[in-house]
């Protein structure tokens, strides 16, 4: 009868330590992307603002005022750079330390209303958007943290309408389907190659000029921490379909 070879413990040793040391180069490898993707996306609207802030400043010091136009439009865009560095920082702590959820009975199809009402007040962009939303009655209501489920939904459509800068067709469709309560968010623009589509949900991946390639990171994020997912569900173009799934177990009566 022959005896197989069984490793020995320097080996076994070697191995364990070469593992450790993949998952901290990898851990480190990710830990610098981060960085340098909080310090491009924070850099812009601090730039901006440093800008406007020492033109402010030549200007007082030259005992000059700037007519009320320019001054206004100094202050918004400080304001509106603000907003936006913000809100970079809001969505990094959100996916670096999410919250558990606070679960309550919530209306799907009221959420789905208060976020386009919410983006379209927001929207300055001239262009022409047609909306389809489509609640069926089984999925009208859904057990979720009402404030982070508005988050995720924020996200994902405010995604699809970044897609369509020149206009389009936007579709919210929720359905439940499999134990679960689907919300599609789907739109008309140019696709998601197939090169990308394993990337989307990383930080900081984007490939739109105003995106800062967290939204969706926010939203898998926050639909995991419900038990959920988001999946990209058609891509490649047109369009670009994601999938918003939270449990229907949490169901309450």
């Amino acid at each position: 009868m022959s005896v197989g070879a069984v490793p020995s413990s320097a080996s076994a040793s070697n191995e364990s330590t070469a593992l450790a040391a993949r998952l901290l180069a990898d851990k480190t490898a990710t830990l610098a992307r981060l960085a340098a993707g909080i310090a491009h996306e924070l850099r812009n609207p601090l730039a901006v603002i440093l800008a406007r802030v020492q033109l402010l400043e030549l200007a007082m010091k030259g005992g000059k005022s700037l007519p009320p136009g320019k001054l206004e439009t100094t202050l918004r865009t400080v304001g509106e750079q603000a907003v936006r560095a913000s809100k970079i920082i809001e969505s990094l702590s959100i996916f670096a330390r999410p919250r558990v959820p606070v679960l309550e009975s919530v209306d799907l199809g009221q959420i789905i209303g208060h976020v386009l009402s919410d983006l379209r007040a927001e929207s300055s962009e001239d262009r022409i958007v047609t909306t389809e939303v489509d609640v069926a009655p089984e999925a009208m209501t859904v057990v979720a943290d009402s404030g982070q489920l508005t988050t995720a939904l924020r996200q994902l459509t405010l995604n699809a309408l970044q897609a369509m800068p020149d206009g389009g067709r936007l579709r919210i469709h929720a359905r439940a389907r499999d134990g679960s309560v689907e919300v599609i968010v789907g739109d008309t623009g140019g696709g998601i190659a197939t090169h990308d589509a394993a990337r989307i949900f990383d930080p900081f991946f984007t490939t739109k000029p105003s995106g800062t390639g967290l939204g969706l990171c926010v939203a898998q994020t926050i639909a995991e921490a419900h038990g959920g997912s988001v999946r990209l569900m058609a891509s490649g173009g047109p369009g670009a379909e994601f999938v918003l799934s939270l449990p229907t177990r949490w169901r309450m009566p």
